[in-house]
């Protein structure tokens, strides 16, 4: 193999890699992972993703334990509510 074929293959790989273009109902494919840090006791901070303009876009939360259960500060992802949820009460 000589240079200018290795030099197109790793472009075309990291051109075909980079796309962000999904086929319809393939956008969970691929979803980036839902992390959970502490901030101290009772406090955390939640990075949800969310499908938006043909890629994934972090969303920041806050989350502090209250009397009454979880209190949120900032939107989150309905499709990891349920998750963050059972990883906060367990």
């Amino acid at each position: 193999m000589d240079r200018r074929t290795l030099l197109t293959s790793i472009a075309g790989a990291a051109t075909v890699g980079a796309c962000t273009a999904k086929e319809d109902g393939a956008e969970r494919s691929g979803r980036p992972t839902l992390t959970i840090d502490s901030e101290g006791p009772g406090r955390w901070r939640i990075r949800s993703w969310r499908w938006q303009r043909g890629a994934w876009r972090p969303q920041i939360v806050r989350a502090r334990r209250t009397g009454a259960g979880i209190a949120w500060s900032g939107p989150i992802d309905a499709a990891d509510r349920a998750e963050v949820l059972a990883r906060l009460s367990g």
